[in-house]
């Protein structure tokens, strides 16, 4: 996929959904007007002042003087607690005008695990992966930076934090909080909050190490309809949770294996542009998973991988390069394939790349110099003719990009393209994104110079429907490989970009409805790889 055919999840969030509002969960939460407090002297060590604890937290909490009630909102939740008389109980009690609770009884309601609010400042135990979450987040939308950064490691505070993530989080606090999961994957405990906006919802995904300590954070868009193809049977094999490199390349994937003995073939799946997870989700479509379940019916394993985009958001945004993009995860996928014999065949193991992904299949195959990749599928590649400042100059090779917008990009790139542009130091005028370093490094990658590099046998193919990389880019890769006998080539005339059934009228609507890889592109790819 052309750079100007990238879908930020971030940028296209904010542009669908939130425009401009700003607020803090706290705010709306009503002071406390308690009309009798405790006379005597009290041990408090034993107890947290609960409103503090709550408005750290973000959970709007009101006080009722008339029955000496606090009403707490978290998430779809409300708790009330009360005060039956006017002196201490054994979990409630009033002292200087406050409402304090006793910290197992705010467990017991709220689930919040506090353990000191010494000097003003609250804790929270590192086990309670879920506080530190909300905390972080309001934290951060309310402007407190260094109170949220206490809360992340010491990479995270490394990082440069991106601000378009800060000033999402701002807007979204406007909105009510209504779910939050908690979950551990091959890398990450990973704790995801979720907002309801009026058209779509949010959700913010906080990647917890082994400290407790939040490492990364991702703010994605969230399509609850997906459900599972009608060619998914789940007796037809077995997953596996797998983590996959190291340091900024350590991702965590799936690997699906037929339910038998093997050994199999396997299938890497490389994303395109944008900080996609594993299934490569789009709005409502998840097409690396339909491949995933698809294949393993017909006897092929299939690794599918977060992006190191994705998993290390923050911490590389600033300085990743299409090797620590594109080629880093389909060679660790490799080696880490290399482990499962003989249950999977390491002398069949195949990458396919889609969109982005599937254009840099040259540059993966040259970095196999081990030759340990026996073949490729290019799942709708953009025009392997042209390098990515060329493309500019091919309107006609599609993209997001507005034709009116063209010239701002050419001029862009016009500074990329002098041999002085220093990405540490890049002119003040040069604004493209992801990052000055992923432009150093994509300038002087030409795909068909690649493609000489290694012979494999390939599998090309394309929906007719695609309005990112349109059929003409087909072309492209016959021209290239011109000269190549082990090349096949497939259109599909009803598929779009993501091989769902759609039209290219429809654009990114297409991608709002839960449908699903056609059967007829998993029986393509299947009956390719047993003819290998």
């Amino acid at each position: 996929m052309l750079r100007k055919t990238r879908i930020s999840a971030i940028a296209l969030a904010v542009s669908l959904s939130v425009s401009g509002v700003a607020g803090s969960p706290a705010s709306a939460a009503a002071k406390e007007n308690p009309t009798s407090q405790i006379q005597a002297t009290v041990d408090l060590s034993k107890y947290v002042p609960i409103r503090a604890v709550c408005e750290w937290l973000g959970f709007p909490i009101s006080w009722e003087g008339s029955n000496r009630t606090v009403t707490i909102k978290k998430l779809d939740r409300e708790i009330r607690l009360s005060l039956a008389h006017e002196t201490a109980n054994d979990d409630l009690l009033l002292h200087e005008n406050k409402m304090y609770i006793k910290q197992e009884a705010l467990e017991r309601a709220l689930g919040v695990q506090v353990i000191s609010t010494q000097d003003g400042k609250i804790a929270v135990s590192k086990d309670d992966l879920s506080s530190r979450a909300h905390a972080f987040v309001t934290q951060l939308q309310l402007g407190h930076i260094d109170a949220a950064y206490e809360l992340t490691s010491e990479h995270f505070i490394d990082a440069v934090t991106q601000q378009p993530m800060i000033e999402l989080l701002k807007q979204l606090s406007a909105f009510p909080k209504v779910n939050q999961t908690v979950e551990h994957n091959a890398v990450f405990d990973i704790v995801t909050i979720t907002y309801q906006t009026p058209n779509m919802n949010f959700q913010v995904e906080l990647r917890f190490d082994s400290s407790g300590l939040i490492d990364d954070v991702y703010v994605n868009t969230s399509f609850g309809d997906y459900s599972s193809p009608d060619y998914d049977h789940p007796a037809a094999y077995v997953t596996q949770e797998v983590s996959i490199g190291e340091g900024i390349h350590k991702v965590s994937g799936t690997l699906t294996i037929p339910g038998g003995e093997g050994p199999y073939p396997a299938v890497i799946l490389v994303q395109g542009d944008g900080e996609l997870d594993q299934d490569s989700t789009v709005f409502a479509q998840k097409p690396f998973r339909d491949l995933a379940v698809g294949l393993a019916a017909k006897e092929v394993a299939v690794l599918r991988m977060n992006k190191p985009t994705r998993e290390h958001y923050v911490k590389i945004a600033d300085h990743y390069t299409i090797e620590d993009e594109f080629v880093a995860n389909a060679m660790n996928g490799v080696k880490l394939l290399q482990q499962f014999t003989p249950v999977i065949d390491e002398k069949r193991i195949y990458i396919a790349g889609h969109s982005r992904g599937g254009w840099m299949i040259p540059r993966i195959l040259a970095r196999d110099t081990e030759q340990s990749i026996a073949g490729a599928i290019v799942l709708a590649g953009a025009d392997p003719r042209y390098t990515e400042i060329e493309s500019y100059d091919h309107a006609e090779s599609g993209g997001l990009i507005p034709e009116e917008q063209l010239d701002f990009y050419r001029e862009q790139l016009k500074l990329v393209s002098n041999p002085a542009f220093d990405p540490a130091n890049p002119p003040n005028e040069f604004i493209l994104g992801p990052n000055p370093y992923w432009w150093t490094s994509i300038r002087d990658y030409d795909p068909a110079e690649e493609a000489a590099l290694r012979d494999v046998p390939m599998l090309v193919l394309q929906g007719e429907q695609d309005f990112q990389v349109p059929k003409e880019s087909m072309e492209g890769w016959k021209e290239v490989y011109a000269n190549r006998e082990n090349i096949a080539y497939i259109t599909y005339p009803e598929l779009t970009h993501l091989f769902t059934r759609g039209s290219s009228e429809l654009g990114l609507a297409n991608y709002m409805e839960p449908v699903h890889v056609d059967q007829q592109v998993i029986n393509d790819i299947a009956g390719w790889l047993k003819s290998k």
